[in-house]
């Protein structure tokens, strides 16, 4: 058990410290992709409030709040 939980925590800070370190341009993922394998949208050219409005859209088309950009 102590090794599943560590190898788990492993990979979340693994994709904290990638998605950090990207801070240009905007990437949207389901809430639900913890780890960030598959991206649903990305643009290295938008703005921040261009990445703010593209994540309004996706949550509005799917009526819930399951899409998160960054």
């Amino acid at each position: 058990m102590k090794k599943v939980l560590a190898i788990v925590s492993a990979v979340l800070m693994l994709a904290a410290i990638t998605t950090s370190c990207n801070k240009k341009g905007c990437t949207c993922y389901y809430t639900t992709d913890v780890t960030h394998v598959a991206p649903l949208f990305q643009n290295d050219e938008m703005t921040k409030d261009e990445c703010k409005a593209q994540q309004e859209y996706y949550n509005n088309e799917l009526g819930v709040n399951l899409v998160k950009c960054k």
